[in-house]
């Protein structure tokens, strides 16, 4: 029992860190993550973009799993905090390396720079929003990044039908889907006052969003359906269950937020 009891104090421990000592651990994995691909391209002859894709690929796939616990875990358990930490870590510093590749010679691609931004606002925004609950929160970081997101999504949609003269499918429904919450999160964040009552549907929503990309990732890497179908399916599937929950924390509020405390 003793045993027991010193695991489940070092657990609470942990949970209970304040919210800025993620940075370190983002840090540190990506370190281990750049110290791992430099490995590859020195020790074993791989291409220094292929062992960032191969570090990206490998976070992408740790975060589908461990997202995969937080999702089903009980809401506000020590299980859930511990997974969903785990998954907003491995996913910011995967998705992160994949913004880079997207603009390394050879691999440019707007579309995945943009999906790649889009997926950090939610996640970055969705670990924020959790430092809502108390009172007075500093919002100047998260209205940057709803204009930064609304600006960019912007441009990308633009980007192809100035060069090409035509709407590029994946550009448009993500550049959409950036412009939209970044317009939510705006309004939001003017009744700075109510924000405290919010920052549970934020937290639900922009973390559904980041879980969804890692499907998406998913469905697209093995091909699960065709075409662009990999891309969207797993979208509509990730914003039906993000209105699911907004129905059901709009109705049944009070009982969800003594869960979530």
């Amino acid at each position: 029992m003793g045993i027991l009891s010193f695991f489940k104090q070092r657990l609470k421990m942990k949970l209970s860190m304040k919210h800025i000592s993620n940075n370190k651990y983002f840090t540190l994995t990506f370190t281990l993550a750049l110290i791992a691909s430099w490995i590859m391209t020195s020790y074993f002859s791989i291409n220094g973009t292929q062992s960032l894709i191969f570090s990206h690929v490998t976070l992408g796939g740790l975060a589908f799993l461990i997202g995969a616990i937080a999702l089903i875990s009980k809401k506000g358990s020590p299980l859930h905090k511990l997974t969903g930490k785990l998954f907003t870590i491995s996913m910011v510093v995967s998705v992160s390396i994949a913004v880079i590749v997207s603009m390394l010679p050879g691999h440019v691609s707007p579309t995945m720079f943009h999906i790649g931004l889009l997926t950090l606002y939610f996640l970055i925004g969705g670990n924020r929003s959790l430092a809502f609950k108390n009172p007075n929160p500093r919002l100047i970081t998260d209205r940057i990044l709803a204009y930064t997101i609304i600006i960019v999504s912007l441009i990308i949609m633009s980007y192809s039908v100035i060069l090409d003269g035509n709407l590029h499918p994946l550009r448009t429904v993500f550049g959409t889907i950036g412009i939209g919450f970044g317009i939510v999160d705006i309004l939001l964040f003017r009744q700075s006052k109510n924000i405290k009552s919010k920052w549970l549907i934020l937290h639900i929503s922009k973390m559904l969003g980041g879980y969804t990309a890692a499907v998406t990732a998913f469905f697209v890497a093995q091909n699960i359906l065709t075409g662009y179908f990999n891309w969207f399916a797993p979208t509509a599937m990730g914003l039906a269950y993000i209105s699911f929950w907004l129905f059901k924390l709009k109705t049944f509020k009070p009982a969800m937020a003594t869960h979530f405390n």
